[in-house]
C-alpha cells in the first residue's frame, strides 16, 4: 500500500515528483572508514534540512512543516492508528521515504513513544526499517514528535548488525554493544515488546543518571521487525554537529549527522564535500559526535547483568 500511495503522490505533487527526479541522479561514491564501508551520497536538496536552525528560538518563530495546517496543499497523508500522518518525504534520502508524524504538535521524546515506534516497525515489516531522531541530533523538527520508515535494504551497515555476539540481558532480551567506526552502537533484540521496552527505558534512565541530566540523552534510533523479533539498534551521541560543520571558508565540512549518517549513508549537500571527503575525516565526525569511550564503557557496565560483563562485546 506504501508504495502505491508514494506513486500516487508523485503523480499528483510536482514538488515531490521533481525531488524523486533529483533523487534519481544523486552521486553516491564508497569510503572504507575503519572497517567499515560507508556510502556519501551528493544531495543538494537535502540542503534545507542539513541546514536547518535547531535553536529554540528559531523553532519558535517558523511554522511547523508537520502540523497538517502547514502542509503543502498537494501532499496527503495517510492516517495510521488514529493518531500519526503517515507522509511522503519532501526531500527523500531514498525512494519511498516517509514520515510518520503526530496527529497532535508534541515535542520529540522516545520514552512516550517507543511503543508506537516498535508497533510501526511491526507494521512496516518486511519492507521497512523505522527509525527516530533524537531532538538534538538530527530531529530537523524536534517541536513535533514523528518517525521515518525507509526501505530496509536502503542501510547495509544495519545488515551487518543482524548477527552481532549478543548476551542474554533478561530470558526473552538480548543485547550487544561496542564501537563501530568510532561509534558508539547498542543492539537490543527480543520477541517480547514489553519486555524490550522495559531494558530500553532501563538503558535511557542508565544514560541519564551517568550524565547527571534529565533531558532525553542523544540518540538515533532504528527499529526492525524480522521473523517474529524486533531489532532496536541506538547509535549514542554526545553532540549533533561536528566543529567543521560551524567552520568558515575552506574549512567547513556541511555535514550534519542524523540517523541515516551514523548508520552508513553519510549525506553531503555540497559537491565540494562530496569530492573532497575520506574515510578518516569521516571517522574523525563520528568520533566526534558519538559518545565517548569511557562514558559509553561506563553505561554498558551499568547495564549488563554482572555475571556476563565479560561476554559483552566492547571492541574499540
Amino acid at each position: 500500500m506504501s508504495h502505491i500511495f508514494f506513486e500516487s503522490q508523485k503523480e499528483s505533487w510536482p514538488g515531490l515528483s521533481l525531488a524523486c527526479r533529483d533523487l534519481a541522479c544523486v552521486q553516491t561514491r564508497e569510503l572504507v572508514c575503519g572497517n567499515d564501508a560507508i556510502t556519501l551520497q551528493y544531495n543538494p536538496a537535502r540542503q534545507i534540512s542539513s541546514g536547518a536552525a535547531l535553536d529554540k528560538e528559531s523553532i519558535r518563530k517558523r511554522p511547523c512543516f508537520l502540523c497538517v495546517e502547514n502542509q503543502p496543499p498537494e501532499q496527503q497523508g495517510i492516517l495510521y492508528r488514529d493518531t500519526y500522518l503517515i507522509l511522503c518525504n519532501p526531500a527523500p534520502i531514498f525512494d519511498h521515504h516517509f514520515t510518520v508524524g503526530s496527529l497532535t504538535h508534541e515535542p520529540q521524546d522516545i520514552m512516550s513513544s517507543f511503543d508506537m515506534l516498535v508497533q510501526m516497525a511491526m507494521d512496516a515489516s518486511p519492507d521497512y526499517t523505522v527509525f527516530y531522531n533524537g531532538p538534538a541530533c538530527g530531529a530537523s523538527a524536534p517541536d513535533h514528535l514523528h518517525f521515518q520508515m525507509i526501505p530496509y535494504e536502503a542501510l547495509p551497515f544495519l545488515k551487518e548488525l543482524t548477527q552481532p555476539p549478543m548476551i542474554k540481558i533478561d530470558p526473552s532480551v538480548r543485547m550487544a554493544a561496542g564501537k563501530s567506526c568510532d561509534r558508539s552502537v547498542v543492539v537490543m533484540e527480543s520477541k517480547n515488546a514489553a519486555a524490550l521496552k522495559k531494558h530500553f527505558l532501563r538503558f535511557l534512565k542508565i544514560i541519564q543518571t551517568i550524565l547527571s541530566s534529565d533531558d532525553e540523552p542523544l540518540i538515533n534510533v532504528f527499529c526492525s521487525y524480522e521473523k517474529d523479533r524486533w531489532q532496536v539498534i541506538s547509535f549514542l551521541r554526545r553532540k549533533h554537529r561536528p566543529a567543521a560543520y560551524f567552520a568558515e571558508g575552506d574549512q567547513r565540512i556541511f555535514v550534519s549527522p542524523g540517523a541515516i549518517d551514523m548508520a552508513g549513508v553519510v549525506i553531503t549537500p555540497r559537491l565540494a564535500d562530496f569530492e573532497n571527503l575520506d574515510g578518516d575525516t569521516l571517522q574523525s565526525i563520528y568520533r566526534e559526535v558519538s559518545l565517548d569511550k569511557k562514558t559509553f564503557k561506563k553505561i554498558i557496565r551499568s547495564l549488563t547483568p554482572c555475571p556476563q560483563k565479560k561476554s559483552l562485546s566492547t571492541a574499540p
